[in-house]
């Protein structure tokens, strides 16, 4: 009995060392050969560096009948070193192979990570690791002898090769999967694809691939079909797309509503855009149709300011001040995006003056404004307007209605940064100088204080077609609005030195006409239709308004406008006035 017990012990004693034998770790230096074995682990915190071919084998004999390894994980520390000459790690026929790398694994001559044949491999690259080989960092193939399939590489740090590819699968090798985190880089320095892929895998890039030799050479290639490529927000690609005549490929863009790109493809591809932006083929571009869709925003906002000043002006007439009088205000302005009728977020700010004449059955307009409207997605519009016209108040020839038509050209300068592939920083900034021919109009009925006043207005405008200085070309377009307003006011001061009220107005705005926009990426056209919902609006506005009487000359006044609509636009004005003698 007591032999048997002691065989029995002798017996776990050996298994037992044979398990914790199989995991091995590294802290010091060593210049020998590392064998993997079946699911055992290598951890190495300190330095293998033997300058030798396989320094760290899943696959243990020449000639094509060795030890075929299954689930091995090497795991290379922060600050720990794998460096051989090729085939730094040799996962040759290996199953379910896992390296994690924080440090470095290096191959000075190819091959960092050779995978030929290996199946359901994970190679993770952690921030701050590096796998580098100076002819293919990781490469994948299948030479006939086992699957090359279903290998996963996740990197956040980095990837490279000087000659030839950083990533290279070929012969087969399928059902792969990259991703490419943000903050994570992938480059070469050749005339070679950065990355290759074969067939039936999918490529993300939410990093950096850059093929460092020149953005006119391929930065990822496709050698096989049914391939998914998709190029995430915050990613930088810089070298062409390349399907060569390979089919089944879709090429995905998910940059954000709005955001500018223009990729240059060679090959077949599907397009989708993740985001709903309307992507064009030709290769590939999007462009954000902010500052076109927007003009009819744009043309309210600047008829609801009209008709506020006219209202201010009207009310200064029944206390019989009818001199000049003008007044300079300033708005901060945002609207939110909607994913879902792809409305993009701006803000709008701005700085104008309003000035008015009397003159014997009318009062001569004139107005100035200066604003920036800049775009979520690196989009910036400058403009500058200067506008004139005539209000006749209680105008005998159109049933005593108070009536107002100006008209004025606005000025725009354009900025954009799009991403693309053909530049060595993965961004472009293009920009264009057009104009926009306005004309605005309106009737109001003024009524009892019981009854709120209701009115009726209408603008037109015209863009002229242009061009942006890169890829993006624009068609006329004719845009018009009309809308339906209720306002009203409350005095509550009203003596010969101070006057206050306060009002309101409910707009509610409609687009007329074509809400179509013509355009054109790198000379292939395109149709653009604004979503039903971004064709109308509804505005609530309150202001605020307060004069002084500061001499037998002139007065002094100031006003908050604040307002909201149904297009998610939040915006705050502030104006001051004089009305002076001259």
């Amino acid at each position: 009995m007591n032999i048997l017990r002691y065989f029995i012990f002798l017996l776990y004693l050996i298994i037992a060392i044979r398990v914790n034998a199989a995991d091995v770790e590294i802290s010091g230096t060593q210049a020998t050969r590392e064998d993997l074995q079946d699911s055992s682990t290598l951890t190495i915190s300190g330095t293998l560096d033997g300058n030798l071919n396989n320094i760290v084998r899943g696959y243990t004999a020449p000639g094509g009948d060795g030890n075929e390894i299954d689930n091995a994980t090497v795991v290379v520390e922060s600050g720990g070193i794998i460096q051989g000459l090729s085939n730094a790690i040799m996962g040759r026929e290996t199953d379910s192979l896992t390296v994690t790398n924080s440090g470095t694994i290096e191959a000075t001559s190819s091959k960092a990570i050779q995978l030929m044949d290996a199946q359901n491999a994970t190679i993770t690259n952690k921030s701050g690791g590096t796998i580098f080989a100076n002819t293919n960092a990781i490469v994948q193939q299948s030479a006939g002898t086992e699957d090359a399939e279903n290998t996963t590489i996740t990197n956040a740090g980095t990837i490279y090769s000087v000659n030839d590819r950083a990533i290279y699968f070929y012969d087969g090798a399928t059902n792969a999967t990259l991703t490419n985190q943000k903050g994570g880089i992938i480059y070469n320095t050749a005339s070679d694809a950065t990355v290759q892929i074969d067939t039936s895998s999918t490529l993300s890039n939410s990093g950096t691939i850059d093929n460092r030799d020149s953005p006119s050479n391929i930065g990822i290639a496709i050698v096989g079909n049914n391939n998914t490529v998709t190029l995430k927000d915050g990613g930088i690609l810089i070298g062409t797309i390349d399907a060569g005549s390979t089919t089944g490929n879709t090429l995905k863009f998910q940059h954000g509503v709005g955001q500018g790109y223009y990729y240059e493809t060679e090959g077949s591809f599907t397009l989708q855009d993740l985001d709903g932006n309307q992507v064009v083929k030709g290769s590939a571009g999007s462009v954000g149709q902010g500052g076109n869709e927007t003009l009819d925003e744009i043309l309210s906002y600047k008829s609801l300011n009209i008709r506020n000043f006219l209202i201010k002006h009207k009310e200064k007439k029944k206390l019989n001040t009818n001199n000049a009088w003008g007044e300079t205000y300033t708005t901060l302005l945002n609207r939110n995006g909607h994913a879902a009728n792809l409305a993009l977020e701006y803000d709008l700010y701005n700085l104008g003056a309003n000035l008015i004449y009397p003159l014997t059955n009318s009062d001569f307009i004139i107005a100035f404004e200066t604003g920036i409207q800049e775009f979520e997605k690196d989009h910036k519009i400058t403009y500058q307007n200067i506008s004139s016209g005539v209000y006749i108040p209680n105008n005998k020839n159109l049933f005593n209605l108070d009536t107002f038509i100006v008209g004025g050209i606005t000025l725009r300068d354009s900025e954009r940064t799009i991403l693309t592939n053909t530049t060595t920083s993965g961004k472009l900034d293009i920009d264009s100088n057009y104009q926009t021919y306005e004309l605005h109009s309106g009737i109001t009925k003024t009524n009892s204080n019981l009854i709120p006043d209701v009115g009726l207005a209408g603008s037109f405008s015209i863009t002229p077609s242009y061009d942006e200085s890169k890829y993006y070309s624009w068609r006329n377009r004719k845009v018009g609005n009309v809308s339906i307003f209720f306002s009203d006011k409350y005095k509550f001061i009203n003596n010969s030195v101070n006057y206050l009220n306060l009002g309101w107005t409910l707009d509610l705005r409609s687009l007329i006409g074509d809400k179509s926009q013509i355009y054109s990426v790198n000379g292939t056209s395109a149709t653009y239709k604004q979503d039903n919902a971004l064709t109308r609006e509804i505005s609530l506005i309150a202001n605020l308004n307060y004069e002084k009487k500061i001499n037998d000359n002139g007065k002094f006044a100031f006003g908050l406008v604040a307002k909201t609509t149904s297009q998610d636009v939040k915006s705050l004005s502030g104006n001051l006035s004089f009305k002076l003698k001259f």
